[in-house]
């Protein structure tokens, strides 16, 4: 019991220097644990039965709340026969006071794994004469800690005890327990208060005017060269706002209608129209509008809008529509 309350005053005075490294959640707790000890290499001379027996014992500590805890536990490891050479030590009594650093590893969210290594006293107590014999060893340990509630803990835990060397006495220990841990002003955070802000955007429906453009050369645009259907060096800027509504709107269309005059067969009239309405839009193609966004055809000499026998007329007449219908977009 001595042993017992020195481990306490060891744990209450080392507390302030680790404080530093506590957090909120830090916490005293106490339980115990119970399980099956065994006591191996102490049968030198003969046969000592079982060496297996049932143990138990207290556990002190304190929790500093980030994966750090200072434990102390004192354990009745079990009685136990014993055979040392030249030595007639009996059966006995073996107990052990450990103190040692606790560190844990998260698993889950309420579940850790951790480990021990520090410093075990241990004593013999022999029954048939040859006396108490106690020394200092280190202690080892493995285990699974699980937090039930705020209040308890529940662990499984494997401790060795290796080289309890003294005097007559020669072993090594095992010990597999589960115990149960009381942490007292522990609690659980909060769980955080999630507030969702809902932004209303106003959205704002436009409508957007149909566009119609009339390429001919009656306006001095030479989309063409005469007879054929290769863009001019100078189309490109004639065809530019239209390219431009079709870039900046992905709802707009554009349809696209070839003419000629009445110069030439029709059959060759009909097949320039088409050609050039294709041209115009494999320009819009070129630059990044979808080709399903686009209805092209050609309409030969069918619909002229002014006279062929007159080059005036004939020059309206070679002429390009490009017009792209009215359409509706919703501006944020």
């Amino acid at each position: 019991m001595k042993k017992a309350v020195t481990s306490l005053g060891l744990i209450v005075a080392l507390s302030p220097v680790a404080s530093v490294f506590a957090q909120d959640d830090s916490n005293f707790y106490l339980g115990g644990r119970f399980g099956v000890s065994t006591l191996t290499d102490a049968c030198e001379a003969g046969d000592c039965g079982s060496n297996d027996d049932v143990a138990g014992g207290l556990i002190l500590g304190y929790d500093f709340g980030n994966n750090f805890s200072i434990e102390s536990t004192y354990d009745y490891l079990g009685r136990f026969d014993t055979a040392f050479t030249g030595v007639n030590a009996g059966a006995g009594d073996l107990t052990a006071l450990t103190l040692a650093p606790k560190f844990n590893v998260g698993v889950t969210d309420l579940t850790d794994i951790y480990g021990k290594l520090g410093l075990a006293w241990w004593n013999w107590n022999s029954k048939v004469g040859t006396g108490d014999v106690d020394d200092y060893t280190i202690l080892a340990a493995l285990g699974v800690d699980h937090r039930a509630n705020d209040l308890v803990n529940v662990r499984l835990e494997y401790q060795y005890l290796p080289d309890m060397d003294k005097d007559y006495f020669d072993a090594d220990n095992h010990l597999i327990t589960a115990g149960v841990t009381f942490h007292f002003g522990r609690h659980s955070e909060p769980e955080p208060v999630v507030v969702e802000e809902v932004v209303v955007v106003e959205e704002v429906v436009v409508v957007e005017e149909a566009k119609k453009y009339v390429f001919s050369e009656a306006d001095e645009v030479e989309l063409f060269a005469f007879g054929k259907s290769s863009l001019s060096d100078g189309a490109a800027q004639h065809l530019e706002p239209m390219l431009k509504r079709l870039q900046d709107f992905e709802e707009s269309t554009a349809i696209i209608i070839g003419h000629t005059d009445s110069v030439g067969s029709e059959a060759f009239n009909q097949k320039l129209s088409e050609e050039r309405a294709q041209t115009v839009a494999n320009y819009f193609i070129d630059n990044g509008i979808a080709a399903e966004r686009l209805s092209v055809t050609g309409e030969g000499e069918t619909n002229p809008i002014a006279s062929n026998d007159t080059e005036d007329g004939r020059a309206k007449n070679r002429r390009v529509e490009i017009e792209s219908p009215e359409f509706v977009y919703e501006e944020m």
